[in-house]
């Protein structure tokens, strides 16, 4: 994989991909990217944190999306020739990838392993704490996962993610100090 300034070509794939960024709202993620099948055009795709339902941009124009199974996205070629582009969700990642004729193409580079493995630390409050740990786990791990995927050194993104997740194991205790304090 060769990287210039913030533009990573992954060969293998032929998928060219920018660094995701947050809109000023914090409410949706951006991830804009190329597809091999539509070289001269320039996509986004915005995914709500919320909600997890996508808009997908071609040259900053809004791309139709089907109301069929799967909610395919109708991409038009420049010859007329319209393809479907099914947003699907990676059980291991949150970013999206989109799938044009059975082929899966990712939106944004794959977190490395021990980056998921870091990331998922917090999903442990879900086994310690129920409602209120799966919460705080879950926010925790997309907070980490979004540290991870922005532009930057690396001591400062694992410092980060120490951060956030000494936090959460900390918010988790404090919380449960404050309901058993409150039961007696």
């Amino acid at each position: 994989m060769r990287t210039f300034g913030e533009i990573r070509i992954a060969n293998s794939l032929n998928i060219s991909f920018l660094t995701k960024y947050k809109s000023n709202n914090q409410k949706t993620m951006h991830y804009k990217f190329q597809l091999p099948g539509f070289p001269a055009s320039n996509f986004e795709m915005e995914t709500s944190v919320w909600t997890g339902k996508s808009k997908l941009l071609m040259d900053n124009n809004p791309i139709e999306q089907s109301k069929e199974k799967g909610k395919p996205f109708l991409i038009p070629s420049s010859v007329g020739i319209i393809s479907k582009a099914y947003p699907k969700q990676p059980l291991n990642d949150f970013a999206p990838t989109l799938e044009i004729d059975g082929e899966k193409y990712l939106i944004v580079e794959p977190l490395k392993w021990y980056q998921t493995f870091i990331g998922v630390l917090p999903l442990v409050l879900l086994f310690m704490g129920g409602g209120v740990g799966a919460l705080i786990g879950l926010l925790s791990t997309l907070t980490i996962f979004n540290i991870f995927r922005k532009m930057g050194n690396a001591p400062a993104k694992y410092f980060k993610v120490t951060g956030v997740i000494l936090c959460a194991f900390l918010l988790y205790f404090a919380i449960a100090a404050f309901v058993l304090n409150v039961i007696k």
